[in-house]
């Protein structure tokens, strides 16, 4: 389970950081953006849940013109981000569009039913701990006729590390996250209609895995889990990960693997 407190500081210190570590999670956002322009849709308002530094609320305001974008996240250090970006860009292309920002916890969401035309979340459903209740509330806040798209991280993110981490420890140092199936099934449970999934593999490479570390920890995705392990953290238990980590080491280059999965569905009701 995820502890909300623990990964809210984290991705309050990371604010700051985390553009300059997002690269890959740039490419999913980007993935994601083109997904739609198959999708015949023109939203009144659109919310982003997990919106970070307001990178993605740019992308979709570029797509949707005027329409009303409300950047949601739990992390008050990202909004104050996304704010001073998206203003910003907004004073540079001398436009008067509405951004709204919302700062809470992505399972207590605090909208109306039927209020929302387009639900977009990019690399943020992994850290939730009842993400059927979440697609639950999601379902209800979308209007008939309504889109939800989004990306996740499946279970073989961070295999490498995850194998190493575990065989030093003896417990789980790493984040686990929910599978393509069982989002599938909570989708058709809470009600939506045919949702699409697929799964793009990534492989990431560094000279050194301490590069990885960084990455990581820049952009707030450490170790989140209840009991309290901070995961990757101790010098003699960092060194021991750095030396075994060589084992993968291919053509001078450390992998490490991510599992991102896709999906769209939509509010038949």
């Amino acid at each position: 389970m995820i502890n909300k407190e623990y990964k809210r500081k984290s991705f309050n210190r990371a604010a700051v950081t985390y553009d300059a570590h997002s690269n890959l999670q740039d490419r999913i956002s980007n993935n994601l953006i083109h997904r739609l322009d198959s999708i015949k849709l023109s939203p009144m308002n659109i919310l982003d849940l997990g919106c970070g530094t307001g990178r993605n609320g740019l992308m979709l305001r570029k797509k949707y013109g005027t329409s009303e974008i409300i950047n949601y996240d739990f992390s008050e250090n990202m909004l104050k981000e996304a704010r001073i970006k998206q203003q910003l860009f907004l004073s540079k292309e001398n436009m008067c569009s509405p951004y709204s920002y919302i700062c809470a916890d992505i399972e207590a969401m605090p909208f109306e039913e039927n209020s929302v035309d387009l639900v977009w979340s990019s690399s943020t459903l992994q850290w939730c701990n009842e993400l059927d209740l979440v697609f639950d509330q999601i379902k209800k806040i979308l209007r008939p006729g309504g889109l939800f798209i989004f990306s996740t991280f499946g279970p073989n993110t961070l295999n490498e590390l995850r194998e190493i981490t575990e065989n030093i420890s003896n417990e789980k140092k790493t984040n686990t996250f929910i599978d393509i199936k069982s989002i599938s099934h909570f989708l058709m449970h809470s009600g939506f209609s045919a949702p699409v999934l697929d799964v793009q593999n990534f492989r990431m490479t560094y000279k050194d895995v301490r590069k990885l570390f960084l990455d990581i920890k820049g952009i707030g995705a450490t170790n989140g889990n209840v009991s309290g392990n901070s995961g990757l953290s101790g010098k003699s238990f960092t060194n021991n990960i750095v030396q075994k980590y060589e084992s993968y080491r291919k053509n001078d280059l450390l992998p490490a693997s991510y599992e991102v999965i896709y999906g769209h569905t939509w509010n038949g009701t």
